[in-house]
């Protein structure tokens, strides 16, 4: 198996305090299990405590220095749409990295859905749950992955978020409704924020 192509790397949220992320990747790099991070205390907010875990569709190109995209939108957006909000963690329903979600669909269809998930993938979401204060549901839709695989793994992750979450579960709403929660990489700043009924 080949790595994907992966997008290119941009800075982390200035509120991010570099230093402070953790990046949990198989040995070769091919998959993201986790991206962990802390924000920087602020004048109006210097008593942040709570963390954050928003929950996307397959990982790319940033890690424990870079960020990309997607990442850079959700830390921004969770900074100041979630004042008490200290440390943002970073999960995929997918771990496998790759820019292009149709690769990942490849890569599925002539393997299994399971070498897409990631083998610690599950794991690793189960001990996110534990420290969570409010999930994002943020996984948006399949972008070319088989709609059956994406929708059997979706209902696999709400399960999991259901028996190891009591918290709050939001969704980020535009203008226009979606089937499924509004990928981070979409998400506008000013967008409603709605509870997500798993």
């Amino acid at each position: 198996m080949v790595m994907a192509r992966l997008g290119r790397q941009i800075d982390h949220f200035e509120q991010v305090i570099i230093e402070s992320i953790r990046a949990d990747f198989s040995s070769d790099k091919k998959y993201r299990y986790t991206l962990q991070l802390e924000f920087r205390p602020d004048l109006m907010n210097p008593d942040r405590s709570e963390t954050t875990t928003v929950v996307l569709k397959n990982p790319s190109s940033a890690d424990e220095r870079r960020a990309d995209s997607t990442i850079r939108k959700v830390e921004t957006f969770v900074y100041n749409r979630f004042p008490n909000t200290r440390f943002l963690n970073i999960y995929n329903i997918f771990a496998f990295r790759a820019t292009d979600a149709i690769e990942l669909h490849h890569l599925m269809k002539e393997n299994d859905k399971a070498i897409g998930v990631g083998a610690d993938n599950d794991k690793f979401l189960k001990e996110l749950l534990k420290n969570t204060d409010q999930l994002i549901a943020a996984w948006g839709g399949p972008s070319g992955i088989d709609k059956n695989i994406y929708g059997e793994r979706i209902n696999e992750v709400k399960s999991l978020m259901s028996q190891g979450h009591s918290g709050q579960v939001y969704q980020v709403c535009g203008a226009k409704p979606t089937k499924e929660p509004l990928h981070g990489l979409m998400w506008g700043y000013k967008y409603e924020l709605k509870e997500y009924k798993i």
